[in-house]
């Protein structure tokens, strides 16, 4: 008998049987027509245990990660994690498009940062294809992810340097643009005026005006997320007390409201002047939406039914209005009776609504100091957990007018000038 530690090999009909201990008791794991191939197994599993890797039966990379990512897709929206249809989706894509084509199947314990490295030099072709760096990201953000479900299935224990690599520098793109995530273009003050003086003055020309002035307003006065807007309902709007009770959204993947929001912070009331501008706008705003959609408990409903408006609507409208005041070209074309688009140029492409989030956050950090707004009014307005994240997706804006830039420069130079005095 040849002992090692934990194991044992033992010659029996005509075969050397790998024994070890697993609960008290010896167990067969397995068996070998030759000594030199059941010491192997056995030096195998002594350097496996070593590393704490997890062996004693292989799994395969494609059938765990295609089992991952189809628990993924048939979960569809996870409330806990706020994981979307389309986000589990993603997963199976990712495998089809970029995983099976550049990582060759193997058994999941041996996956570490070799073999990671091996993949994105194969799907980069070592750096000369650049416009899928951020692809490569996100594919090893979702590997990242299915390695922790792995250990957390008890599949393999460790996957420390898989789940430390990272892309090399010497493969990051050059272009900006192509490396890091797309910034949201802030709309311009100015052209915010423009625009909501616009949709208020044309309000009641036809329905398509009246959602534009409904989604615009409401966007510029307290910076929205778009399934909250359309998940807004009638009660939650207190023109006499003056806030908006945010307590859920609408889920368009699945067509239904939901009382999970993206994180704690998303529920919320956020308030305004019952007296102000803006108290008059949503007292209009609920009058043409009882009048219009009485049976539907929606602001912004749907002109059938009674759900709120589609998201294929909402986009609509607002690139439409865009289009009118020159901040986008887009190409029209029915299909189906029904006008569709294509969106030419627009400097708020990827960022429609969103713009105007980033307008309310940078103009909130902007004035802080000047309103005496403390960092956690500022985070629970914007509906953030912590202010940091509002700070650092929304403070790093550049909003000033020319005036309002120069104005600051005159105050330093006047400032600097009497610390030192100028040698003319």
């Amino acid at each position: 008998m040849t002992t090692d530690h934990k194991y044992w090999i033992r010659h029996k009909n005509k075969k050397y049987v790998v024994q070890k201990i697993i609960d008290g008791k010896q167990k067969q794991i397995a068996d070998f027509p030759s000594r030199v191939q059941a010491e192997k197994y056995v030096e195998k599993h002594r350097i496996a245990m070593h590393l704490e890797k997890v062996v004693d039966k292989e799994y395969s990379f494609y059938e765990l990660y295609l089992k991952f990512a189809t628990e993924k897709q048939e979960g569809g929206r996870n409330i806990k994690t706020c994981i979307t249809k389309s986000a589990g989706d993603r997963y199976m894509a990712h495998f089809n498009l970029y995983i099976k084509p550049n990582f060759e199947d193997c058994p999941v314990h041996t996956i570490g940062g070799k073999k990671l490295q091996e993949f994105i030099e194969k799907l980069l072709d070592k750096g000369n294809n650049e416009h899928l760096y951020k692809t490569a990201n996100l594919v090893l953000a979702n590997l990242r992810r299915f390695y922790r479900w792995c250990a957390k299935m008890e599949y393999h224990k460790n996957f420390t340097s898989a789940l430390e690599y990272r892309i090399p520098t010497e493969y990051e793109p050059r272009d900006r643009n192509l490396k890091s995530k797309v910034e949201a273009t802030v709309i311009n003050p100015a052209d915010a005026a423009r625009l909501l003086q616009f949709v208020w003055e044309h309000r009641e020309d036809d329905y398509k005006f009246s959602y534009a002035c409904m989604i615009f307003h409401i966007l510029f006065y307290f910076g929205f997320r778009r399934s909250e807007i359309l998940g807004l309902k009638k009660t939650q709007i207190n023109i006499a007390k003056g806030y908006v009770d945010v307590q859920g959204v609408w889920d368009a993947e699945n067509n239904v409201y939901r009382t999970e929001t993206k994180n704690a912070g998303s529920k919320r009331l956020v308030y305004f002047d019952p007296d102000g501008k803006a108290a008059g706008v949503l007292k209009w705003i609920l009058d043409y939406s009882n009048k219009k959609f009485p049976a539907s408990d929606y602001v912004v409903a749907a002109t059938r039914g009674n759900n709120p408006l589609s998201n294929f609507m909402f986009r609509k409208v607002v690139y439409a209005t865009y289009e009118q005041l020159g901040m986008a070209k887009i190409k029209w074309h029915k299909s189906n009776n029904s006008h569709k688009f294509t969106i030419i140029s627009s400097v708020f492409k990827g960022c429609m609504s969103k713009t105007w989030r980033h307008l309310k956050a940078a103009q909130l950090i902007k004035d802080q100091q000047t309103l005496k707004l403390s960092d956690n009014y500022i985070k629970d307005v914007m509906g953030h957990d912590r202010f940091e994240t509002t700070r650092n997706i929304y403070g790093d804006h550049d909003i000033f007018e020319t005036t309002e830039h120069q104005e600051i420069a005159k105050r330093i130079e006047a400032t600097r000038n009497k610390q030192v005095k100028l040698i003319n």
